[in-house]
């Protein structure tokens, strides 16, 4: 089995190449960290690792784009709720994009009393994008 790669670019994603890919970008004074492919047990470790990185060393404030993921087991829950408090910490926030019903259906499946900031759409999650209305979706 190939490691999982993390990727970091100043463009978008290349195609997945195999069965994660994890890269991050900047537009404006967020940073959009794109994620495709599965989010499991051999990958949730390289995910944190990056989201790690991207608020550590580059940008507190985060959206996750989760519209190419193809299935994300429930550490990854665990993971994103991590990252938003090193996030806040760090004088910023994370805010997931894209992931549809199936993020509220893990959440909802997990109990998880740690709730994220969603968005149907990463334009929507990006605030020099976001119109000045109705705030989040709670999940």
């Amino acid at each position: 089995m190939n490691k999982p790669r993390a990727i970091r670019s100043a463009r978008r994603p290349a195609e997945v190449s195999g069965p994660f890919v994890c890269s991050w970008s900047s537009v404006g004074e967020c940073a959009v960290v794109r994620v495709a492919g599965r989010v499991d047990v051999c990958t949730v470790t390289t995910f944190a690792d990056e989201l790690r990185h991207v608020i550590t060393t580059k940008l507190p404030r985060l959206v996750v784009d989760l519209r190419r993921v193809t299935a994300m087991e429930a550490s990854a829950l665990e993971v994103l709720a991590d990252a938003h408090e090193l996030a806040v910490r760090h004088g910023g926030w994370l805010r997931t994009s894209g992931a549809g019903q199936w993020l509220g259906d893990l959440i909802r499946a997990t109990t998880t009393s740690r709730p994220l900031d969603h968005y149907p759409t990463l334009a929507e999650a990006l605030p020099s994008y976001r119109p000045a209305a109705p705030g989040p979706a709670s999940l």
